[in-house]
């Protein structure tokens, strides 16, 4: 299990990962049964949001497919997104899953939400 809070995968700001660090991280992750994620934006939303230290779904599943873990459960949700909100993030998460053709469950963190590792 790995459990990823206030990190920032994208490039562009001040946080902006490198090549090659990145693909350090997707090995030390190579094979994590269950990756828990920041995903804090859109990737619109992210636009106006670089530097503050957060992940879209995006690139939260471009990691978790990368990485080959078997289930990502994106957390560290935008507060000013309602449930109609998250529910379009976690069905566009999962489709950028399917569209990585790896096999990625996708799941949001859901208040008391309990998993079996």
């Amino acid at each position: 299990m790995a459990y990823v809070t206030d990190n920032e995968l994208g490039s562009g700001g001040p946080y902006s990962t490198s090549a090659s660090w990145r693909k350090e991280f997707v090995e030390f992750l190579r094979g994590v049964d269950l990756l828990i994620h920041d995903a804090m934006y859109t990737p619109v939303e992210l636009e106006s949001h670089r530097g503050w230290g957060h992940s879209t779904y995006a690139e939260a599943v471009l990691l978790a497919a990368d990485a080959g873990a078997a289930r990502l459960v994106l957390f560290h949700h935008e507060p000013e997104h309602d449930d109609k909100a998250m529910d379009d993030l976690l069905a566009a998460a999962r489709r950028e899953a399917r569209a990585q053709g790896r096999p990625v469950e996708v799941l949001g963190a859901q208040e008391g939400m309990q998993l079996t590792l």
